[in-house]
């Protein structure tokens, strides 16, 4: 296996890099593309009535408390990248008696929490 900077005589690796006699430098390459091109429409800024809704939604068992596991499936419908993490952030923010779940009490720190992080709708 040779490598590829063995194959670059010395005096051309001091002045940059240099392009192999393999590759054709006349190939057609595609323009860069920015990431979000195929979003369609404008983004919208979750409300305060649209948490309270999904948050109440994602109540599984309808106990009126909202467990880690509840709050890691509604992070995650609102696109959270890393709905676990921010479930135990929330519950770390939100739960004021340590009971590991999120009561009716305590919702409203919740719903706040979560605005301040800014999701949004595509």
């Amino acid at each position: 296996m040779v490598h590829f900077l063995s194959s670059v005589p010395s005096n051309e690796s001091s002045k940059g890099a240099s392009v192999p006699k393999s590759i054709d430098k006349a190939c057609p390459r595609a323009p860069w593309q920015p990431v979000s091109s195929d979003i369609k429409g404008a983004a919208v800024v979750v409300s305060e009535d649209q948490v309270r809704g999904i948050f109440n939604r994602f109540d599984a068992n309808k106990d009126g408390r909202l467990s880690k596991q509840e709050l890691k499936d509604a992070f995650a419908s609102l696109g959270s990248r890393m709905p676990g993490v921010r479930a135990w952030l929330a519950l770390q923010h939100a739960d004021a008696n340590g009971d590991g779940y999120i009561s009716e009490a305590e919702f409203d720190k919740l719903v706040k929490y979560t605005l301040k992080r800014g999701y949004i709708f595509k």
